[in-house]
This record gives C-alpha cells, sequence and structure tokens, in this order.
C-alpha cells in the first residue's frame, strides 16, 4: 500500500489543462454520463467488483449502484483486508474502503457518473481492491491505492484494471492504461454527437500472454508473472536491467555535447539545444525564445518513467522533458543526423526500429494487439497522439468492455457467415448439446446434454436467415430449437419444432471469447443456458437474463461435411531465428539455409478442436532433416517429421504427418531438429468429419477458470475447475501457514463457516498441478 495519499494521475491532469485551454465555448453539456460495462470475461457478473474515486470540491467516491457521490471520508474504512508482514494499513487495524459493488448489483450494469476530474474506475476480479480512504479535504486527504511494488500491500494477487477519466463543462477524456502494468483486456467506446471511437486490447487474455511469451526479448522475459497472468511494466520488475537504456542516454548527452540537437514538437514548437556545464540540456523555441532545460543526464528509469530529471521545473521544462521522455522510450532521437537539422519525432514509422527500445511499449502498440495501435503504455505516450486517449466536446455515452473489445481479433471466427453444420459444446461441462427423442415434456421435449458418442442428433445446422441471425435446426430431425416465450417464471424449455419461420426460434451468435459463442434468441432476448445441477437426469436447457456465467457458452465444433484448410507460405513468419529468404523455383520465395535449433513462428486460426494434416514443402540435398512442429514458445510439441532427400535444394516434395490441435488463433512454429533442408510453405488441414469433440476443459485458460468464489466468503466456498482437478487434496491454511482444513476434491462445497474471519490460503494439489487461491472470510 503507497504511504503517500492519491493525487490525480499526470494524464488525468493533462487532460484537465488542455481541455480548458481548447475554444470550446460555454455549451451546455450533460451533468452526467452513462457507463455500461460489457463484461466480455469468463468471470460472472457476481465476481467483477467496480469501484470509482475522484475529485469535483474534494475527493470524492461514486456509488456503482446509484451514481451517488460521497466526500471521500475515515468512516467509510470498516472492510477488513488481508493482513501480509504485519502490515496493517494507514489506520494500523487492517481496515478498507466499503467503497466497491459488484456488477451484478448495478442495475443495467450503468453507471450515471458526474462532472469529475482525476476519475478512476477500478475494475477488480474476485475480490474487491483494498483502498484507504484518508479524506476529503486537507491534509491527509484522498486515499492510498494499490502498490504492487509492495510485497505487503493488501492487493497483491488480486487481478484489476482502471478506466481514466476527466469530465468537465469542456468534454470528456478517458482512456484506458498499461502504464504500470497489464492485468487484462480491456475495451473502451465513446459515443457523442456525430462522434465515436474504441481503444482497447483485440485478442483474448491468453493469446497477448501467449504472444508474449513467444516473442519477447530475453531483457522483457521476466516482466510476465505467469503465476498471476500480468504483464509489468519494465521498472517495476527487478529482473529488468537497470541500466537498459543507459548507453543510448549517454550517446545523446555525449553527441549534443559539442553539437546541436533540433526537433519538432508538434504544437509546442520547434526547440533547438545542446549540453552545458553539469549535463544540463538547455533549449530555445523558434519564434519567441522560451527556455526549456533538463536539468542533468537521466537514468534508465527516469527516462521510463518520466520521473527525476524529466519531470522537474516549470512548464515549458516539462513539455521538452515529455518529448525526451517519448523520444527515448521509442529510439526516436536518431544520432546519425547532423547538427543543426531538424528532427522529426512525430514520423511514426521510425518508433521502435532501432535498439534500444522499450519492447513493453511495442508490443501493445501492435495494432493486432490493440485498436488502431493506440494504447497508454507510459507516462507520455500522449504525445503525438499515440496513447488511448478518447475526446470529445460533446458526450453522449461510454461502454466499457471487461476482457477486451467485442469483436476485436481474438481468436474466432465472425458472427456473421457461420452458416454449416455443427455440435454445440458446452463450454462448463464439456458436453453436447442433444434433441432428446424421449422426452416426456408436456410442452415439447427437453434438450438435453449428454456425452457425444458421435450420433448424429447431436448435430445442428446454423441457417443465417439475416446478418448474424441463425435458425439453429437439429440435422437428425429437420426441427429447429425454440425458447418458449411464455413459461418465464420458471425458465421455459427449449423445444424443437418444425421451422416455420417464426421470430421465437432465432438466435443471434455472440462472441464470448476464447473460441466460445453465446446463442441469444432473438424473441425473448435471453441466453439460452445448460443447467448444471443434474447431468445424470440430463438437465433441462434454460432461458435466462445472460449474466457472464460461463454456462451459457458453446463452443461451435464443425462436423460433417466441414473440411477446412490454410496455406501459409513459409516466409511470412511473424519472427524467426537463424533462416534466409531465396528465390523459389516454383514461384515466390522459400525459406532456406536452416541449420539446427533455427526457427520460425506463424499465426494460425484454426476453426475446431481435432486432428490435423500438416503437410510441408521442401527441398534436401541429402536428406536427413527434421522438422518439430510446436507451440510458440516451444510448449507443447505437436509432433515432428524426417525430411528425405529430394537431390537438390530446388527439387521439391512434399510430406505430411497428423497432429492434434486446439481451435482459435495462436502461433504456431517449426524447429529444425536437424537442418540441410528448406521449405515453402506448410498446409493446415482438417477433413469432413475429423472434428474431435472433447468432453474435457483442458481447452480453457486454467488462469481465467480455475476460480474460487464468493471472496470474500461468510459460510462456504466452491472452486470452479477443470475436470483434471478432481481427486485433487485441498489444505487451507491461516496466515501462519497452520493447515486448519483437509479434503480430497470432488467438486464439493467447502464449509468454512467454523473459520475465524480472516485471510486464507487455499492450495490444491493433483499430480503434477497445483492451484493456490486466496480468500477472505468475513
Amino acid at each position: 500500500m503507497k504511504s503517500n495519499v492519491y493525487k490525480p494521475t499526470i494524464r488525468a491532469l493533462k487532460a484537465l489543462v488542455f481541455g480548458l485551454l481548447l475554444l470550446f465555448g460555454n455549451a451546455a453539456i450533460a451533468q452526467t454520463l452513462p457507463y455500461q460495462i460489457t463484461n466480455n470475461s469468463p468471470y460472472s457478473d457476481s465476481e467483477v467488483y467496480i469501484g470509482i474515486v475522484g475529485i469535483t470540491d474534494g475527493h470524492v467516491w461514486v456509488d456503482p449502484t446509484n451514481g451517488q457521490v460521497h466526500p471521500m471520508s475515515p468512516s467509510y474504512n470498516n472492510v477488513p483486508g488481508p493482513v501480509y508482514g504485519g502490515n496493517q494499513g494507514p489506520g494500523n487495524n487492517g481496515l478498507y474502503a466499503n467503497c466497491f459493488r459488484k456488477l451484478s448489483d448495478i442495475p443495467n450494469r450503468t453507471i450515471n457518473i458526474p462532472k469529475i476530474a482525476g476519475c478512476r474506475i477500478m475494475i477488480s476480479f474476485q475480490s474487491q481492491l483494498y483502498l484507504y480512504f484518508f479524506g476529503h479535504s486537507g491534509a491527509p486527504s484522498g486515499y492510498s491505492a494499490p502498490n504492487l511494488e509492495n510485497p505487503t500491500d493488501p492487493n497483491q494477487g488480486i487481478k484489476y484494471e482502471l478506466v481514466e477519466l476527466t469530465y468537465n463543462d469542456y468534454g470528456l477524456w478517458c482512456n484506458t492504461t498499461r502504464v504500470d502494468n497489464y492485468q487484462y483486456p480491456m475495451g473502451l467506446e465513446v459515443w457523442g454527437n456525430g462522434f465515436y471511437k474504441k481503444v482497447g486490447e483485440l485478442k483474448s487474455h491468453q493469446q497477448i500472454l501467449s504472444e508474449w511469451q513467444a516473442t519477447a526479448p530475453s531483457e522483457f522475459q521476466g516482466l510476465l508473472k505467469s503465476s498471476e497472468g500480468i504483464i509489468q511494466f519494465p521498472t517495476k520488475n527487478p529482473s529488468f536491467p537497470t541500466n537498459f537504456f543507459q548507453g543510448y542516454i549517454d550517446a545523446i548527452w555525449s553527441k549534443y555535447s559539442g553539437q546541436q540537437l533540433v526537433f519538432n514538437s508538434g504544437q509546442a514548437g520547434v526547440w533547438r539545444g545542446s549540453v552545458q556545464g553539469g549535463n544540463q540540456f538547455v533549449f530555445t523555441r523558434d519564434g519567441d525564445g522560451q527556455v526549456a532545460t533538463i536539468p542533468g543526464k537521466p537514468t534508465t528509469k527516469e527516462a521510463m518513467e518520466g520521473s527525476g530529471v524529466l519531470a522537474s521545473g516549470g512548464q515549458w521544462d516539462k513539455v521538452v522533458q515529455a518529448q525526451f521522455v517519448a523520444a527515448i522510450t521509442r529510439h526516436a532521437i536518431d544520432l546519425n543526423v547532423a547538427s543543426g537539422v531538424l528532427q522529426d519525432f512525430g514520423n511514426t514509422s521510425k518508433y521502435y526500429q532501432t535498439w534500444p527500445y522499450n519492447w513493453y511499449s511495442k508490443f501493445f502498440h501492435r495494432t493486432d494487439i490493440s485498436q488502431d495501435g493506440q494504447t497508454y503504455t507510459f507516462a507520455y505516450d500522449d504525445v503525438f497522439d499515440q496513447s488511448a486517449t478518447i475526446h470529445t466536446a460533446s458526450p453522449t455515452s461510454i461502454k466499457i468492455s471487461v476482457g477486451g473489445l467485442p469483436g476485436g481479433n481474438n481468436g474466432n471466427p465472425g458472427v456473421s457467415g457461420l452458416a454449416g453444420t455443427y455440435t454445440l459444446k458446452n463450454r462448463r461441462s464439456g458436453l453436447n448439446m442433444d434433441v432428446a427423442q424421449n422426452g416426456n415434456s408436456a410442452n415439447g421435449t427437453n434438450i438435453l446434454q449428454w456425452t457425444p458418442t458421435g450420433n448424429p442428433n447431436q448435430q445442428f445446422k446454423l441457417t443465417e436467415v439475416s446478418t448474424g441471425v441463425y435458425s439453429v435446426i437439429c440435422v437428425k430431425t429437420n426441427k429447429c430449437i425454440d425458447i418458449d416465450g411464455v413459461s418465464t417464471a420458471d425458465f421455459a424449455n427449449l423445444h424443437q419444432w418444425d421451422y416455420v419461420g417464426g421470430a421465437n426460434q432465432h438466435f443471434k451468435i455472440e462472441d464470448a471469447g476464447g473460441g466460445y459463442y453465446k446463442l441469444r434468441a432473438t424473441h425473448s432476448n435471453k441466453i439460452i443456458e445448460v443447467g448444471y445441477a443434474s447431468l445424470d437426469a440430463g438437465a433441462n436447457i434454460n432461458q435466462y437474463t445472460d449474466n457472464g456465467q460461463l454456462c451459457g457458452q458453446w463452443q461451435l465444433v464443425p462436423v460433417g461435411g466441414s473440411s477446412w484448410s490454410t496455406t501459409i507460405q513459409a516466409e511470412d513468419y511473424a519472427v524467426m531465428s537463424g533462416v534466409q529468404l531465396e528465390n523459389c523455383s516454383e514461384g515466390g520465395q522459400n525459406v532456406g539455409y536452416i541449420d539446427v535449433d533455427d526457427w520460425m513462428v506463424y499465426d494460425v486460426n484454426l476453426p475446431s478442436n481435432g486432428t490435423y494434416t500438416v503437410s510441408y514443402r521442401v527441398a534436401s540435398q541429402n536428406g536427413g532433416g527434421n522438422i518439430q512442429l510446436e507451440n510458440a514458445g516451444a510448449s507443447p510439441v505437436y509432433g515432428t517429421i524426417g525430411v528425405p532427400s529430394t537431390g537438390g535444394w530446388q527439387n521439391w516434395t512434399t510430406i505430411s504427418h497428423s497432429v492434434n490441435l486446439n481451435a482459435g488463433a495462436q502461433q504456431i512454429a517449426i524447429k529444425a531438429l536437424a537442418g540441410g533442408f528448406n521449405i515453402n510453405w506448410l498446409k493446415i488441414s482438417r477433413q469432413a468429419g475429423a472434428a474431435n469433440a472433447r468432453t474435457s476443459m483442458d481447452d480453457i485458460a486454467v488462469d481465467e477458470d480455475n476460480i474460487l468464489y464468493p471472496n470474500p466468503a461468510e459460510n462456504t466456498i466452491r472452486l470452479r475447475l477443470a475436470e483434471e482437478f478432481n481427486g485433487g487434496q485441498i489444505s487451507i491454511m491461516d496466515k501462519t501457514g497452520k493447515t486448519v482444513y483437509s479434503a480430497t476434491y470432488t467438486g464439493q462445497e467447502i464449509n468454512i463457516s467454523q473459520l475465524p474471519a480472516d485471510m486464507y490460503i487455499l492450495r490444491l494439489n493433483a499430480g503434477s498441478e497445483q492451484i493456490i487461491k486466496k480468500f477472505i472470510k468475513k
């Protein structure tokens, strides 16, 4: 927990100052704005917590359930928090602010927030964050924020994200942020009068972590904390080299001790300067002679964070210092440009091209990671408009998407054009949906879930009736499934019936991320769900208002006549090591000069889990090569195949092997276990009927779906786990390490009513797998 009180972020203050300078006049705008929160994550709404803090006439917090604004006061510090290393928090009593509410308690998932400055909407998972309120005004005032660099901070281990905003008479400024770390994908959309803009991540959480593992340079690999599923800003992680930028910084200060640096800062004009006595970098502005100074040579930490000598002095000093923070981060200062020649720091084509640069920033600015390549990865990422800031003078509504932007490049096929034959596999149970032929429902045959056996009764045709709207028709009976919109009191059964075009039979297929979808009935606007309580008897599929439950998510597994293939040119790698390109006798180029341990990584998007044939177009003078197909990052390995002699480097043949692959966007790699071959292309194909409908949950990311809830808890806790953890050993330990509960896990509810109110650690061991979860007993 930070010892100092919260102050508005640099970005929020800059937005406020900039807004006051805009010439929009005093046109009236709404006094409050609606912020809708969409849950695109696997966490249920009851596992997502929202807290809002900011400044009006002083430090305030906003109740997310009703939009009421409350002055901050120590009287709200009445929630017990965990105590690590004896840290009882600023109040010395282990109590924190009662300002977080569950998303499930927020009407329509919409919060009405008034005009406010320096505001943070905090979104946490499975637990509230533990803030401490000092007061509304005076000294001390504000609040203590999470400080994950402090090992005794009560927020350790709690995944959370932020949306920052300022809303005043001159409009709205808001953004997502990666300045301190990345913890979970977020999306942000803003509407105004004739205005719309969106920012945020386009990939799923697991894809982002996998991309990082596969591509991060050695200096940045340690920023990924795999156990927590977060990526830290470089200076927040002790593994990052403290002198990373020092050679570049030294070269800048050395060159311009005897030469002149001239750069364009955009709206703030053209500056020219040189290093003078005492390592001061002194600049004057063309046109008016305004002076700005960097008082000393910065360290790597100061350059990356915009702190120390790069956060000192007056207004124009800080303008130039901000330019330097951005230019060093992006390696935009070109040391090969002659003295006195104008450099354009706004030329984005030169960003992140010459080493060293902040690879963390480059990664999150990738256009396949973030919408339009815009994101906030360091304090001055808004220099030359690279940040995720959205501004409009007349906002009307805002949508915050937890889990990333809907419809983004998250590894799933689009929700339009899915017509075909599929098995519908329930995400939570791993079982297929089935229309029973011997149902006994008085108002229509029940739809059951059961273990798939290949019976065509489990297969469904998706027939597109309009863009993104489908009829779901059972293959065996040629009848539609239908949500009865009448018996809503007890969740109406889904029926099968003759297709007559009734709107009640139609469904919108909504991307739920990770290769899964939600089926929403157009007539009732409700999600279909397989009840999870009575699997042995065949649970009914129910309709209910979507609240984010995993049980309402389905995987569309293509079957029967849905052949699929993709051919990838070998030279179209995302990243490689050791290989070279050369002209190919079959046209275009091929990859050659492949030696042992050389590799290439390719982006693929597979439609389903199952067995695929992978073919390689290869040539080899003498043979003996050996190809290993693996997931980028070396694990898992999918298979290996030897390369025969073809009698020449341009004498081509095709070799193939079968491998098991999972659905979704991913990166696969070809690694040479033995070299001496060329490769022209690879083809991945799946024949009709070869889809492998799996009954387990081993294709679901453990960090997202192995969940303990509720947390905090009063009498019982439950675990939502993959099936392989059944039979594992559970132990619960108190803060001293003493085991206070132990049992074999069989999916049961765990009674904790006998435990004193405190923080506990649950550990579950199942073979080589281990899960550790923290929870609070109220």
